[in-house]
């Protein structure tokens, strides 16, 4: 085999191996607030907001910050260094993501799932007897 194939198949063989472990390290996995605080790592946190505590929108710092509880009942500070997201109030569920820094959770990111315009009234629609 000619040298310059075997220093092609080798930097190929490295280009494939280093894209698959960047790939496994760039996943964020859904995770609690609990197993959060241990992991580290860049995660995303399923939950709802908790619309009667702390809810803060610094214009001056442009700084968001609320309390989200997670699906096994703990909460935790989220702070968010952005625009408060749009129709946040609406939300039904909020997606955060990022990692726990000290006693708070410091998102990179949030997502929200809001009630859907499409989803039909059914008090509009006649009743069997």
């Amino acid at each position: 085999m000619k040298p310059r194939y075997l220093i092609g198949a080798i930097l190929i063989t490295a280009a494939v191996g280093t894209s698959v472990y960047l790939l496994s390290q760039s996943q964020i996995q859904y995770s609690t607030i609990a197993t959060a605080k241990t992991s580290g790592r860049k995660v995303q946190i399923k939950g709802q907001w908790v619309d009667h505590d702390l809810t803060l929108y610094n214009t001056g710092t442009d700084t968001f910050q609320f309390i989200l509880v997670d699906d096994s009942g703990e909460k935790i500070r989220v702070v968010y260094h952005g625009a408060k997201p749009n129709n946040f109030e609406l939300a039904q569920t909020v997606v955060v993501r990022g990692r726990i820094n000290g006693d708070y959770f410091e998102a990179t990111e949030i997502l929200t799932k809001c009630p859907s315009k499409y989803e039909g009234n059914t008090s509009l629609i006649p009743q069997k007897q």
